[in-house]
Order: structure tokens, then sequence, then C-alpha cells
């Protein structure tokens, strides 16, 4: 049994009829509309105990009137087994191909996000992990050269340069008694357009830390939409770990979907901006007292460069109606 029959099968029993079930994205998780119901299938391997979490948050803050995507009300709001996958079930709202959200009205739903999280009970906060777990997990995965096989190694020992100086400048200029309660990867591909407005979807990442990482993981000009307090520094310094973070995990799945194409896209903007090849690149960047590793002539592709800082690292949306 597969992934979709998994979760078809307990769609049906909880009495939903599935016609045909459309793959959205396959990459850490399969995302699939049950059609014709507008329900999304949300289907991960083991345990996942993110699913958990995600159900809870998402759970609160729906009836906190976030502005989410909560979890669909015709199913039991818990983890579903099946074969060994875990299902969760989740509201479907089409998308348009061309749909393009302005960074400012993002910013003013994430803004509102974070008052929202600070509602949460209290109990569910005390279980929210550190934002600095999810970078411990980026760290081990750098140094397991088995599961980055697909990555030249002088190009994983500059990601782990790279990635070992700005976690040090990010715990120096980042305030503990500052941080809240965050989304933790708002990135486009997790916020969708519901009747005009913007709504985030995936709460695996819910965390306690800076409002710098979440909108580090926004376009560019969101930070205009923002009216409250911005480290600018540290928000630059989370802008590179979260280019690092997800150049690790892509180069992980290199042969799933299109994550080749972001796996490089990302690799290729820390090379230009850290890399030292004998004498660094005309108009490259490097933090002061930054020592990286030595590389070759660059490898990778560069297309879409210009648009690496908004690369949320998933496939392309798949139409609804494919």
């Amino acid at each position: 049994m597969n992934a979709l029959e998994a979760a078809v099968r307990v769609a049906e029993r909880h009495g939903l009829s599935v016609e045909e079930p459309v793959l959205l994205r396959s990459t850490n998780n399969v995302v699939a509309w049950l059609r014709p119901s507008m329900i999304v299938a949300k289907i991960g391997v083991g345990q996942r105990r993110g699913f958990h979490m995600e159900l809870s948050v998402a759970s609160e803050l729906a009836a906190l009137d976030a502005p989410i995507v909560p979890p669909a009300p015709e199913f039991p709001a818990v983890v579903h087994r099946q074969d060994g996958f875990a299902v969760s079930f989740w509201r479907y709202h089409p998308q348009p191909a061309d749909a393009d959200i302005p960074g400012t009205h993002v910013a003013a739903a994430l803004q509102r996000l974070h008052a929202v999280n600070a509602k949460l009970s209290t109990a569910l906060r005390a279980e929210l992990p550190s934002y600095l777990e999810e970078l411990q997990s980026v760290s081990e995965l750098l140094r397991d050269g088995k599961r980055l096989s697909a990555l030249p190694e002088v190009d994983r020992r500059l990601l782990i340069r790279t990635f070992d100086h700005l976690l040090t400048q990010a715990r120096l200029t980042s305030r503990a008694d500052a941080h809240l309660v965050i989304h933790g990867s708002p990135h486009p591909y997790n916020v969708l357009l519901v009747d005009g407005t913007p709504r985030f979807i995936d709460f695996e990442t819910t965390s306690i830390g800076p409002i710098e990482w979440d909108f580090a993981h926004t376009s560019p000009d969101a930070v205009h939409g923002y009216t409250g307090p911005m480290d600018t520094q540290l928000l630059e310094t989370c802008r590179d770990l979260v280019r690092v973070k997800t150049a690790a995990w892509c180069w992980a799945n290199v042969h799933r979907g299109d994550l080749r194409h972001h796996a490089e896209l990302h690799l290729a903007h820390l090379k230009e901006k850290f890399t030292d090849a004998g004498g660094r690149r005309d108009g490259a960047q490097r933090p002061s007292s930054f020592r990286p590793a030595l590389a070759g002539p660059r490898e990778h592709s560069t297309r879409g460069q210009k648009s690496s800082r908004t690369c949320a690292c998933k496939p392309r949306r798949v139409r609804p109606d494919s």
C-alpha cells in the first residue's frame, strides 16, 4: 500500500467518498487532494511526532480565528494510522497557478499570526521546541556524508563552515528574552490565498524563536509590511541560515521531484557569497573573521539566481484541475 492508498483507506473509513486523489506535493510529506471533496490529506511515514504537534497548534489557532487553513472538521483532529503511514486531513483551497501574494500582505498576516500565537495555551507553548532544534538537525545532516552523498565533498565542507559561522552569529545577536511563538517556516508554499487574504499552512515547525527567523523565509519586501521592531543584521543572518538549511535538505533528497533545481540554486547563491576559491570571486561578500573552505570552479547551475531569496524549495504548484 502506498501513501495515497493509505489516505484514501482512512478517508473512506470515515465515510468520505474519494473518486480520484490528486497528488499536490511529494517532498518530506505527501499531500493529496481527495477529489471531489474539498479536503487535503497529508501523509507521512513513521511516528511523525510533528503531525501531533501540528494538529494541536492548528486546532487552537483555528479556535482563535488565526489566519490559517484549519484541519478538516469532517475528521477527528488526530493523527490517523494506516499500514505504517500517518495521515491528517485539512481543508482544501485551490490556488491559481499564477497566484502571487504581495510580501507586505504576507507580513501583515504573519504579524497577526504572531499576535494570536501568544494566546496559545500555556501547556501547548511549554511543549514547543526552540527553533534551534531544527538547526541542530541541519548541523547533523551536514556532517553526514552518506546522507549527502550527491553533494560534492568540497561543497559540503563549505556549507558546514558557513553554517557554523552563521549559527554563532545568530546566537550572539538574538536575545532569548525576545523570542516568541513563531511559525518556523512561512515560505511562499506555506502561504495560501483564501478569499483574497493570506493564510498559513504546515505547522510542524512551530517553535519558540525570533521573529527574524520567520521573516527570513519570506520575500525581501515582506519586512516593509511589518510594523514592529526588526533586527536587520539578525534577519540577514537568518536568511543565510535558511539558505544553508534548504540546500542541505534538498541535497539529501535530490532525486525527488524538482529538488535538484532548488539544491543547486541555493548552493550557487551560498558559493557566490561565501566561497574563497584561492582568492574571492569579484563582488562576493563574506562576514568579517570568516574563513571559508577552499572550493573549486563553479559546478552548479545558477538558473533562477535572482529568485533564490524567495525559493521555498518545494515543487511547483500543481493545478487543482490537473
